[in-house]
């Protein structure tokens, strides 16, 4: 990236690792973030958040979150509200999961669900502009074991809060970061693959770190954008979240 590139302040990336253990997940989430941190000229945080014994129910459908006085707030007090708090401070969320039933795992859902029913409320717009880089990772236990229905249905979750997906470089990675575990269900398996030399694990390391780069690399582009058009942007409240982000101090 250009060396004005530090002009734009530090992006905050957050990855998210949505398997209830820490394992294969976890694994290809810090290679992601490690090639994240690594993008030349650009002032990066990156932060780590595992579900793994993390409380988070599912939405429940009262509807107090839309109640004037409550602001978006969820009726619901457990792990949400503190990862909530990440996801709206960050520039990039990363999600790296483990597939469970062609899906992301339940507490995962659980979160994605009750965000997308809350925040709209919380800023009182039908359908606010967070201008995120959304990127996902999936680990299947077989070679074609729903990693890229898991992957697509983050995309849609990207698209849904208004936010940009991204991919990696292809032809490693086409719309994320994908592995397998070769039907092994040991934690630690892929990392194990990739230091025997195992090339579909090298394959799904070289897909994280590419998705890595190019999330700062397209949130640089966004903020820069972002600056440069405030004015603009500011005529319409639904870029507010986006707005917001940027002006806070880094």
């Amino acid at each position: 990236m250009n060396s004005k590139c530090g002009r734009i302040g530090k992006i905050e990336v957050l990855g998210i690792s949505g398997s209830p253990r820490n394992g294969n997940s976890l694994y290809l989430l810090k290679e992601a973030l490690n090639a994240a941190s690594e993008v030349d000229n650009v002032t990066i945080s990156t932060k780590v958040y595992s579900l793994k014994g993390k409380k988070l129910g599912p939405c429940i459908g009262c509807s107090k979150c839309g109640i004037e006085k409550h602001l978006g707030e969820c009726a619901i007090r457990d792990d949400f509200q503190s990862l909530r708090d990440l996801w709206l401070e960050a520039d990039v969320v990363l999600y790296s999961v483990p597939v469970y039933h062609m899906g992301v795992p339940g507490q995962l859902k659980c979160f994605i669900d009750r965000l997308g029913n809350t925040i709209n409320k919380r800023y009182n717009l039908p359908s606010p502009r967070f201008l995120k880089v959304i990127g996902a990772l999936a680990q299947g236990m077989h070679f074609s074991g729903g990693q890229e229905l898991t992957i697509s249905f983050l995309i849609h979750h990207a698209v849904l809060k208004n936010c940009i997906p991204v991919s990696g470089d292809g032809w490693q990675s086409y719309i994320g970061a994908s592995g397998w575990t070769q039907c092994m269900r040991e934690i630690d398996s892929i990392q194990t693959q990739f230091q025997q030399g195992n090339f579909d694990a090298q394959v799904a390391v070289e897909a994280s770190h590419s998705l890595g780069r190019r999330a700062v690399e397209l949130a640089v582009i966004l903020r820069m954008g972002g600056t440069q058009l405030t004015a603009r942007l500011s005529k319409d409240s639904a870029y507010r979240p986006f707005l917001d982000r940027l002006a806070s101090e880094r």
